[in-house]
């Protein structure tokens, strides 16, 4: 483990200086905010880049880790939206290089963090989906609509993740709209209809469940990371359910990252790109 450390320190290190000296080589593990090399822009497809950082740390009493959300400021998202998140102990916020900076040096400096790193790419309108947490085999969970309505459900064999869908922004080629919807695939896999971009196919998949009040769009500037976490004021609300886990005596909790960049960043025609709609709560229930 302490080789590993020092290995990923070195690489670290080593991005921040590239960063530093306006080095155009892509970065696969520090969290460095810069243009991408200019033969990526000549791609057709996929339209977006995407790059997610899955940062899982141990909270310790003895070391309390630091409040690196006083680092990033507030979404374009709308207040109430965000009153809704956060009464669901959601958190979402955005940063940029001093954030991107603060947040090599933790991985650096704190020894109880791993992190991985995805790439992803993207074309324009089509979903992905971004797994946070762990998978349980049993959890009891309880949430809030954005109506004020109290609900739970018991789930068995769950997974919690985000949909995303990329699109460009009408008034700004150089900026991407990111929309993010949470939700719950439980159960045991079977043979059911599944969404894949546009197409209904038969998949083995497992049930899905769609907190479709809970569906925001970002607008993400160039040079900018978003970050989604969660807060535990109850171990059964979403944040807390979700990205918390207890492991024996300790607790871990884990933080999403992620940049996009649009590799055509031209204007597009009009109604080339659309909003993101959610899906009905259940698909293949």
């Amino acid at each position: 483990m302490p080789h590993l450390r020092r290995a990923l320190a070195c690489l670290l290190g080593a991005a921040v200086a590239a960063a530093a000296a306006g080095c155009r080589r892509a970065e696969r593990d520090g969290l460095v905010l810069k243009t991408l090399p200019p033969d990526a822009a000549t791609l057709e497809r996929p339209k977006f880049r995407i790059r997610v950082w899955r940062m899982t740390h141990r909270l310790r009493p003895d070391a309390p880790a630091e409040d690196v959300w006083r680092m990033l400021g507030a979404t374009n998202v709308s207040y109430a939206k965000r009153q809704l998140w956060e009464a669901n102990d959601l958190r979402l916020a955005d940063g940029g290089a001093l954030a991107a900076q603060r947040l090599n040096e933790l991985l650096v400096q704190t020894p109880d963090r791993l992190v991985t790193v995805d790439d992803i790419t993207a074309d324009e309108n089509f979903a992905f989906r971004l797994p946070f947490g762990i998978e349980r085999e049993n959890l009891d969970v309880v949430w809030s609509e954005s109506d004020g309505t109290l609900r739970g459900r018991h789930f068995e064999n769950v997974l919690a993740e985000y949909r995303v869908v990329c699109r460009s922004d009408p008034d700004d080629p150089a900026a991407v709209r990111i929309a993010i919807v949470p939700e719950v695939d439980f159960g045991k896999e079977v043979l059911r209809f599944v969404r894949i971009g546009d197409r209904v196919e038969q998949r083995m998949a497992r049930q899905r469940f769609t907190l479709a009040d809970l569906a925001v769009e970002v607008k993400l500037d160039p040079n900018r990371l978003l970050v989604l976490g969660g807060d535990r004021s109850s171990d059964t609300s979403l944040g807390g359910a979700f990205f918390y886990d207890q492991r024996g005596p300790d607790l871990w909790v884990q933080t999403v990252v992620l940049t996009a960049q649009r590799l055509d960043a031209v204007r597009l025609p009009e109604g080339t790109t659309r909003p993101l709609v959610p899906l009905p709560r259940e698909v293949g229930g």
